[in-house]
């Protein structure tokens, strides 16, 4: 398992693929194993990819005490200059798209383009979930393992999916899943980072190009907010996959990594 020391933690990191960087950041509860092999062969081709496990996820530490988006932008930043690398594209999925945009924000310098994935730009201002689907959520934590992952599937791929999803998927959920489970501890300082987080007035600062994708059938993160942040991110692009609820990227890997390739080659390279 390779890994880097950045700021106080140690942290979980692959790097696979070839061409411009692109740091690919999972959203709560997920760690760097849980995009699926699926949507990642489809990017290797392009880019040298770099996953990362957030503090309190995987392999990586699990410090006490409070995280914040902006936090865990920090650490993402780090791993980067660890590796030597001084410009990335920049993909964030649900959380991650948080921490996302805050590296974009902090560090605009070191995004080039920037992908944010059925995310939001916080509660206050965005569409939030039901609190139906917060709670059970965030109850997988106190569920035995096989119950944890059927209610993180409920609220994050369509019913659909669920009944044609087969065997060798529910063997890698499981198999993922149960790798490095990510602790209660972990999910409840990532819910509060996430409630705290709020870049509505700051979203016209980003310099990078913006591509939003987003599933038309998310219920955790309503499609609704992918409108709010294209009215704030001035000349951001959207992209609506039908179909598909918050894992959109596992539910159709094939248009989700192409939409995200043609958009990223589009971006200018560096100077």
């Amino acid at each position: 398992m390779p890994s880097a020391k950045v700021g106080d933690i140690n942290m979980e990191y692959y790097v696979e693929g070839t061409g411009p960087p692109l740091l690919m950041i999972m959203g709560w509860i997920g760690n760097a194993g849980f995009w699926g092999e699926a949507f990642l062969e489809r990017l290797r081709p392009h880019f040298q990819i770099i996953r990362l496990s957030n503090r309190g996820t995987g392999l990586t530490d699990k410090p006490g005490g409070d995280y914040s988006i902006r936090t865990m932008a920090e650490d993402a930043a780090g791993l980067l200059r660890e590796l030597g690398i001084e410009r990335a594209h920049v993909l964030g999925i649900s959380m991650g798209g948080m921490i996302a945009q805050e590296l974009a924000l902090n560090h605009p310098q070191v995004v080039q383009g920037l992908v944010l994935g059925c995310t939001t730009c916080g509660f206050v201002h965005g569409l939030p979930p039901s609190a139906e689907v917060v709670t059970g959520s965030g109850e997988t934590g106190n569920l035995p393992p096989q119950d944890r992952i059927r209610q993180f599937l409920l609220a994050t791929v369509t019913q659909e999916f669920m009944a044609r999803a087969d065997q060798a998927f529910w063997r890698w959920m499981t198999a993922t899943w149960l790798a490095a489970p990510t602790p209660w501890e972990t999910i409840s300082r990532h819910f509060v980072a996430m409630q705290a987080f709020d870049t509505y007035e700051r979203l016209s600062q980003i310099e990078a190009p913006t591509f939003i994708i987003h599933g038309d059938k998310d219920i955790l993160v309503p499609v609704e907010n992918a409108e709010v942040l294209r009215r704030r991110i001035e000349g951001s692009q959207v992209r609506i996959v039908p179909g598909v609820a918050h894992m959109f990227f596992w539910e159709k890997p094939e248009e989700s990594a192409q939409a995200i390739v043609e958009f990223l080659a589009s971006v200018p390279a560096p100077a």
